[in-house]
């Protein structure tokens, strides 16, 4: 059985007469970074909202972990498997001191005092606030509340982390820290990670790419498996990594995602031309 199974999964808001999400049937694996794309009104965050509970399906059935999030009875456990990081940091923070505001899921959970201290200072640790575990959360910068906000989540020991756009109103130097911390959570720590984002660059990193449209899988694979299809990215509106395309600009047929990938590129593209002139 697959960590999250989705099963003929339909939604449709009251006020809609169409669905938000149509028809989709997908496994997610424990361990698994998950990048979703799609333009506005694809659906990203209905299916986002979906996955955690938050919303209920109008049709289908979403399991996390065995757990239907339909199942009233199991919603704690539910919420203990599934944390949710949104867009904007200050709609988060609900204490004057970051620690506080870290302790306040895994309180409310239930969790006993003398363990919560140290699952406090363990997830405070793992995304670098733990020096900043005193300030007032109104004087950090973006990057660093979205920091805290994810520190809250893996104080409540989930196996699996949801972030809708979390990086969506941070500067470039706070997305690359949320990245940072992102990464060290599932590579180090195996924590799930479905990470919706409009910013193509972050979606690499992912070892999955799922692209909505209509509220429908239209490309599921690897980075490079649905970014090497450049045409259909353009016709859903979407952009491709600054690397790609750059090569496309220059005529070159390779999809490389990563700079890395690109300095390669580049270096074995003159290096060819300069064997050429000799």
């Amino acid at each position: 059985m697959s960590f999250i199974e989705c099963k003929n999964l339909y939604y449709q808001y009251n006020s809609s007469k169409r669905n938000a999400i149509n028809n989709v049937d997908l496994n997610i694996e424990q361990g698994e970074f998950i990048a979703v794309i799609g333009h506005n009104g694809s659906g990203k965050s209905t299916f986002a909202k979906l996955l955690n509970g938050l919303l209920q399906p109008s049709g289908g059935s979403v399991l996390v972990g065995g757990i239907s999030t339909a199942d009233e009875a199991k919603r704690i456990e539910l919420l203990q498997s599934v944390g949710m990081i949104f867009q904007n940091p200050d709609n988060q923070i609900v204490a004057s001191i970051v620690e506080e505001d870290v302790a306040f899921g895994p309180e409310n959970l239930g969790v006993p005092q003398e363990e919560l201290r140290s699952r406090v200072d363990d997830a405070l640790k793992t995304v670098g606030m733990y020096e900043q575990r005193l300030k007032a959360p109104h004087n950090l910068s973006g990057g660093q509340k979205q920091r805290v906000a994810i520190a809250g989540i893996i104080a409540m020991q989930p196996k699996c982390i949801i972030m809708d756009e979390a990086t969506a109103m941070l500067d470039p130097i706070g997305r690359k820290e949320v990245m940072e911390a992102v990464r060290k959570l599932n590579r180090e720590f195996g924590i799930t990670i479905i990470y919706i984002t409009h910013f193509m660059n972050e979606a690499v990193d992912a070892d999955r790419v799922i692209l909505l449209d209509s509220g429908e899988v239209v490309k599921d694979g690897t980075p490079h498996e649905v970014f090497a299809d450049y045409d259909t990215m353009m016709a859903y509106g979407l952009d491709v990594p600054q690397g790609y395309q750059l090569m496309h600009q220059l005529g070159i047929d390779a999809c490389v995602l990563t700079e890395k990938e690109c300095v390669a590129q580049l270096e074995n593209l003159l290096g060819e031309n300069g064997k050429t002139r000799t």
